[in-house]
């Protein structure tokens, strides 16, 4: 997370160019939208019990559990004349480049058409997880959400996440939400089972997250028309991220303000 706002820092003065990242999780670790509760959502100590790590993104959206999935990010200015425009339009160009790099996997993946109303994460009872529900333009297959995004705008940059499923992995959220939330657990995990699906289901074999990765580049090549240059972060950017991490994401006043 302190990587990806120390690129679309330097994005925005000038010192890198619009970025599209992909990465995992080592350890799993659990994601919340920056307007969430953490405790109210998920026991802690089962976190830790179960070796997850507990991570805020500064983008909204809902709870994801990163384990077995491919995360992306880009990082560019909002009214980027290939990705930005408002959060629709970015939403809908996004996703046009990763649907298009799914594709090449051999899976009919599309994204949602539709407008549908979230309930907020501000609600009086524990959040549906973020793969319970599908949003317009992310990307769902045979009906089911297959990957989740979430975006956020600081000043005139854009920056969107979002997880796409290589395995089942994500459904064991429920086992971090607080004993006493049984019924909701038993919900929850109904939901999961019949909104989500994961490349391994669909293609009935692993998926490596570099042939993932490969096509996703791939869908962005021949969307965008243009040259990618693959580079590890900058010594700035490094930096940087190594300052966010040490005073805002690994502290307890951001992961766990309420």
């Amino acid at each position: 997370m302190a990587a990806d706002e120390a690129v679309v820092r330097s994005v925005e003065k000038g010192d890198s160019s619009p970025t599209f990242r992909v990465y995992g999780w080592k350890p799993p670790a659990v994601s919340f939208g920056y307007a969430q509760r953490v405790r109210r959502e998920i026991d802690p100590q089962a976190c830790q019990d179960k070796g997850i790590d507990i991570v805020r993104r500064p983008t909204g959206g809902r709870a994801v559990l990163h384990w077995n999935e491919l995360t992306y990010s880009v990082l560019c200015r909002a009214d980027d004349p290939l990705l930005g425009g408002t959060i629709q339009e970015a939403y809908r160009k996004i996703s046009t480049c990763l649907v298009a790099g799914i594709q090449h996997l051999g899976i009919d993946a599309q994204f949602e058409p539709r407008r549908q109303t979230i309930p907020s994460p501000r609600g009086k009872d524990l959040t549906l997880p973020c793969f319970s529900s599908t949003a317009q333009y992310e990307i769902i297959l045979n009906g089911r959400k297959l990957l989740g995004s979430a975006q956020k705008r600081f000043g005139p940059m854009l920056l969107q996440h979002g997880s796409l499923l290589l395995g089942p992995e994500h459904k064991q959220i429920v086992d971090l939400i607080p004993a006493k939330k049984e019924t909701l657990k038993t919900r929850f995990r109904t939901e999961l089972e019949t909104h989500t699906t994961s490349l391994y289901e669909v293609l009935n074999r692993p998926v490596s997250f570099k042939e993932i990765a490969t096509a996703l580049r791939r869908g962005l090549l021949e969307t965008l028309h243009i040259t990618l240059m693959d580079a590890p972060l900058s010594k700035a950017e490094t930096e940087s991220a190594e300052r966010l991490v040490a005073e805002k994401y690994s502290t307890d006043t951001w992961t766990f303000q309420t």
